[in-house]
């Protein structure tokens, strides 16, 4: 029997993980991660990281391999997460869990292939993000390709700097990408989608946010940049940026909380549209998402035995 890949999408904070813990337990195998920061060491409040005790009740990979400085790239994660394939799915089935869109596009499709930067447009384009910010680089973005900045975060210095380097050189990733040739993906698969509507989704993130914070998220940040780590991509993801922005003064105490709460409604916000485009995601009842996901991956495995 070929067990297949049970990807599990959505906007963050609504209940995934839980999710795919629940149902690698019912139906054997492990999680594979599919969140772009979750892969790195050290930033573990923030991602909302599965704990040591939930690591213990199923396998978990794909955590914590990269350490500060080190940056992962689209087509490296598709490349790593395929070896998990390869080593776990003889095994049992893969709950590969995240919201990371693009990430997960690249996992299942393969990448476009963009040429090798010219050294010193990107020395040029770096030069720029320091004395400007993200915030003015992105923008730049948005006049040049403004088809490709919808899909990005706008604090994801690498992507941003990427395109602009790309631009520079009178190409667009949003062209490239529209001639790129999807690959087929090797393994059978099933996609769940889980959503909420803003109202409900709110409290969460609330919540969410403050247990963050109590649990110690700005001396997790604080520790890094006292290593000297400002620079590293990772840290412009929401949550870390806001505190990297408190602790340079360029946030208030009283702001903090609220202006991650803001960021990371706006981050669902995007990765909702993102997800909606897929026609294969199936889409589960919020009230209800494990006895349907239950009853849909039964079927499926009775189907893999007859």
């Amino acid at each position: 029997m070929e067990n297949p890949v049970v990807f599990i999408l959505g906007p963050t904070a609504c209940g995934k993980s839980r999710l795919g813990m629940e149902l690698a337990e019912k139906f054997g195998g492990g999680i594979l991660n599919c969140d772009s920061v979750q892969v790195y060491q050290r930033l573990d409040i923030g991602t909302a990281k599965p704990t040591p005790e939930e690591r213990a009740r199923v396998p978990h990979f794909f955590f914590d391999e990269l350490k500060p400085g080190e940056i992962l790239t689209a087509g490296d994660f598709r490349k790593r997460a395929l070896n998990y394939c390869v080593s776990e799915l003889p095994k049992g089935p893969l709950f590969a869990v995240g919201g990371s869109g693009f990430y997960i596009q690249a996992f299942e499709k393969g990448m476009f292939e963009v040429d090798k930067p010219d050294p010193k447009t990107e020395a040029d384009a770096r030069r720029q993000l320091e004395e400007h910010g993200p915030e003015f680089m992105y923008q730049e973005l948005v006049r040049l390709d403004p088809e490709y900045a919808e899909e990005i975060n706008p604090n994801d210095t690498y992507r941003i700097l990427r395109a602009l380097i790309v631009a520079a050189g009178g190409k667009k990733m949003s062209e490239l990408r529209k001639g790129f040739q999807p690959q087929p993906f090797p393994y059978r698969y099933i996609k769940f989608g889980l959503s909420m509507e803003r109202d409900a989704l709110l409290p969460r993130v609330q919540s969410r946010t403050r247990e963050m914070l109590q649990s110690g998220l700005v001396a997790e940040v604080d520790a890094l940049l006292q290593e000297g780590w400002e620079s590293w991509a990772p840290l412009n993801s929401v949550g870390y940026k806001e505190c990297v922005d408190f602790l340079r003064g360029r946030l208030p105490a009283e702001r903090l909380e609220q202006q991650i709460v803001e960021k990371t409604m706006q981050l669902a916000k995007k990765q909702r549209t993102w997800f909606k485009r897929d026609a294969e995601i199936h889409w589960l009842k919020a009230s209800d998402p494990l006895s349907e996901a239950s009853d849909i991956l039964t079927h499926e495995f009775q189907k893999l035995k007859s």
